[in-house]
């Protein structure tokens, strides 16, 4: 089978869902193409150009549309359950693609009820060759990967309770293994329906990999792909908690284990895709 793997490309989930997961089942990967002659089965990530979708349509080519982070942000606070799941579906009615890749359970079952679309459910796959985490005898650093305008409220209320602890907080380390903690929280006008039950389990499938302990909020993807380590926290109190709790490195050691045992790997995503493309 030929598979073709495009999109608008540029973002992050471009380079996980496309170059990566396209990369790892050998598709030709290349963002806005042009021409998808001899091709068996194009998919799609995130955006969805116009004049893209107007020349996969042109091809006749059956193409997937893989929906992640597709919904316009912060846009998208504004909206409540019911308006979030009638943007996609309008969407989806739009594009008409033959299948979708859902990222979370939650989105598919939102949008699509009784699954009446082609579908597969794939979550991000941990970063590959990232570095194990040592577990080292304290908590030391505190780290959080992504743009920070996205913590919002959370950032100095977090960066105090780590300098009350003598803990330093770190935004972007250069490998998630250089923190002993990691964490995952959203606030202000990017936590929303949308975000908050169709955002994929990235920063828990990178702890995962990394075997590095996380606390975060209740998101379904976090919740959909958890093992049972996790520590939810929804204010600082259960912030504190988790810092209490994971301070013995005995702990974190275990919750390391677990989390490598538990890791979704790019190979078992690219198994999926696959299996899903072959069978559709």
């Amino acid at each position: 089978m030929k598979v073709a793997v495009t999109g608008r490309g540029g973002a992050g989930s471009w380079q996980m869902r496309g170059e990566q997961l396209g990369g790892a089942i050998g598709a030709h990967v290349q963002p806005k193409m042009q021409d998808f002659a001899g091709f068996d089965v194009v998919v799609v990530v995130k955006r969805t150009p116009a004049d893209l979708i107007a020349r996969l349509k042109a091809s006749k080519v059956p193409w997937v549309y893989d929906p992640i982070d597709c919904y316009p942000q912060p846009a998208c606070a504004e909206w409540d359950r019911d308006r979030a799941i009638l943007w996609v579906r309008e969407t989806l009615v739009h594009l008409k693609p033959h299948g979708v890749i859902w990222p979370t359970e939650r989105m598919r079952d939102d949008c699509d009820p009784f699954h009446r679309i082609k579908s597969v459910v794939i979550p991000h796959h941990c970063r590959p060759r990232a570095a194990i985490n040592p577990i080292r005898e304290r908590i030391a650093r505190v780290g959080y990967e992504g743009a920070t305008r996205y913590l919002a409220c959370w950032e100095n209320a977090l960066r105090r309770e780590c300098e009350n602890r003598n803990i330093e907080f770190v935004c972007n380390p250069a490998e998630l293994a250089d923190v002993d903690v990691v964490v995952a929280f959203r606030g202000g006008e990017w936590s929303n329906y949308a975000t908050r039950h169709w955002k994929s389990h990235v920063k828990l499938a990178d702890a995962h990999g990394t075997g590095t302990p996380f606390i975060g909020q209740r998101e379904r993807g976090y919740i959909e792909n958890a093992c049972g380590r996790e520590f939810w926290a929804e204010s600082l109190t259960e912030f504190r908690l988790a810092l209490e709790w994971m301070a013995e490195r005995d702990v974190r050691a275990e919750i390391s284990e677990r989390f490598r045992e538990k890791a979704y790997r790019l190979e078992d995503a690219a198994a999926a895709l696959r299996g899903f493309l072959e069978a559709a």
